[in-house]
């Protein structure tokens, strides 16, 4: 199981660029990174089947997909880094903005390093149901974070702009004041 929970911990970027990107694309919002829309889309894809086959298979060979595109899109973040300079990349979707540049190229370098190594050690995978079990509980928290919470987030601020003006208000009425305990 250390070694399955190991392949999920590797693929929650990949899980999360996808969650972010597929939200966007079921919305109808254009790509935001550098590549052309049905280069973003296939990428998106690619990386969807990929978490998939890993939470169907649970073989090493899903991870060791995993990690040759982990590896593709590092040489690709450094190739266009070199050739286009800092360029937004898109990898989050709209949500979240991201730059290319060499530590993003050499991070998904070391996550490919990473996924093969877990692929190579891996023990058998657990059964079906705590796979899909522990990757929904993944997607879930990672839909939230790339997704809810960046939407969240202006609300969050316009709320508390206009409940700042009831505030002199609100602490007038001591009744609503917490007692002070004389214990």
């Amino acid at each position: 199981m250390t070694s399955y929970l190991l392949a999920l911990l590797v693929s929650a970027p990949l899980l999360a660029s996808a969650l972010a990107k597929g939200w966007d694309l079921v919305w109808g919002e254009r790509p935001r990174g550098i590549l052309s829309a049905p280069v973003d889309h296939t990428l998106t894809v690619v990386q969807a089947l990929a978490c998939l086959a890993l939470v169907l298979s649970g073989a090493p060979a899903a991870l060791y997909a995993i990690s040759g595109l982990y590896a593709v899109m590092g040489l690709a973040v450094l190739w266009l880094r070199a050739r286009r300079g800092r360029a937004d990349c898109g990898c989050w979707g709209r949500s979240r903005s991201g730059r290319l540049g060499f530590p993003l190229g050499f991070v998904n370098l070391a996550l490919a390093v990473f996924a093969g190594g877990v692929a190579y050690t891996a023990a058998a995978p657990p059964d079906l149901a705590a796979r899909v079990l522990v990757f929904g509980a993944m997607a879930v928290v990672l839909f939230h974070a790339m997704v809810i919470m960046p939407v969240y987030r202006p609300v969050l601020r316009a709320y508390r702009q206009r409940a700042d003006r009831y505030r002199p208000w609100f602490q007038g009425f001591p009744d609503l004041k917490p007692a002070d305990s004389e214990a």
